[in-house]
């Protein structure tokens, strides 16, 4: 593992000598991109632990893909389920 704090994904596209577009690409679809590149950005995934914020790249879509959910207590069984359900419909 590298000592190297990466950031975001032009920074991992600097220490790994990977274009940020085919990284953007390799995230939003794996098998779009070449076996041997594929290969070059999951050993550099591995050596740097860089994991790209779903949140941050959502931003730039029309769509979030996330939800949220108001409920009174979540401890309670009854809601504790319900949001249960709604997390593996969506």
């Amino acid at each position: 593992m590298s000592d190297t704090t990466i950031k975001n994904m032009e920074e991992f596209a600097v220490v790994s000598g990977i274009s940020r577009p085919t990284l953007s690409k390799y995230f939003n679809d794996p098998e779009s991109v070449r076996q041997s590149t594929k290969a070059k950005i999951e050993a550099a995934l591995e050596l740097h632990a860089y994991r790209p914020n779903m949140y941050a790249m959502n931003q730039n879509r029309r769509s979030t893909r996330n939800i949220g959910i108001i409920v009174p207590f979540l401890a309670d069984p009854f809601f504790a389920e319900i949001a249960r359900n709604i997390e593996n419909l969506v």
